[in-house]
């Protein structure tokens, strides 16, 4: 129903700011891109990817828990989006398989927060599957180019791409990451940093440069990062 509803509502531009980053990508997506969406969940922005891209395009939408990789893959088949290669793995965890949860708030299963359980966490998980582990590198090792990666995976986003350095050197994309903690996003940082990156965020249609280490949050945490090479018309 919510992903139905996305898609009516879409077209209209009217969705309002928590959306603003899924209509960018038509700044920074071109024909024929290769892209990979981290934690597709009902796919909001595999969808956009999927038709930016177009026929000569490819995306890969990452989406572990089997509900909601059901309901993209039937979403997918009945928009006939067949640049997208949908699959059923986590990545940033430790091991051939790890248990995916869905934390409860109340009485309510939190689906939107679906997340790799950790030992020592605060929350109480109303429902867990098992679910296949790779690493990023193994996971993306024949794709002939990547030119974006947009990552939501709850607090693991440090993990993931960890899995996928060699990954980010080859072909430098631009990242669209949700980190929401300070010292988290410090970290990717300078992670990254040595293969060129710089961090933006978005404001008013706009993006603009972020400093890392100060207080400023953009609009669902979501950052930038983006190589010098990468820098389109949109930059300037």
């Amino acid at each position: 129903m919510l992903a139905g509803t996305f898609q009516r509502l879409y077209p209209t531009g009217k969705l309002g700011l928590i959306y603003q980053d899924v209509y960018f990508l038509k700044d920074i997506i071109e024909k024929g891109a290769f892209c990979v969406d981290i934690g597709a969940h009902l796919g909001y922005y595999t969808l956009e990817m999927s038709r930016l891209a177009g026929p000569s395009g490819k995306i890969i939408a990452i989406e572990p828990i089997p509900g909601f990789n059901e309901v993209l893959g039937n979403l997918l088949r009945s928009k006939k989006a067949d640049n997208v290669e949908l699959m059923q793995v986590a990545l940033g965890g430790e091991g051939d398989y790890v248990e995916m949860g869905i934390p409860r708030v109340g009485n309510n299963k939190q689906f939107a927060y679906a997340r790799i359980k950790r030992a020592g966490e605060p929350y109480v998980y109303a429902e867990s599957v098992k679910v296949r582990n790779a690493s990023g590198d193994a996971l993306f090792s024949e794709l002939p180019g990547l030119d974006f990666i947009k990552c939501d995976v709850e607090g693991l986003e440090i993990q993931v791409f960890s899995s996928m350095m060699e990954t980010l050197r080859k072909h430098r994309p631009i990242l669209l990451v949700e980190l929401v903690a300070k010292g988290e996003r410090i970290r990717f940082f300078e992670m990254i940093r040595p293969m060129g990156y710089e961090v933006f965020y978005l404001e008013s249609g706009r993006l603009r440069p972020l400093d890392i280490y100060g207080d400023v949050f953009p609009v669902s945490h979501n950052h930038y990062f983006i190589p010098e090479g990468r820098k389109g018309i949109w930059m300037k």
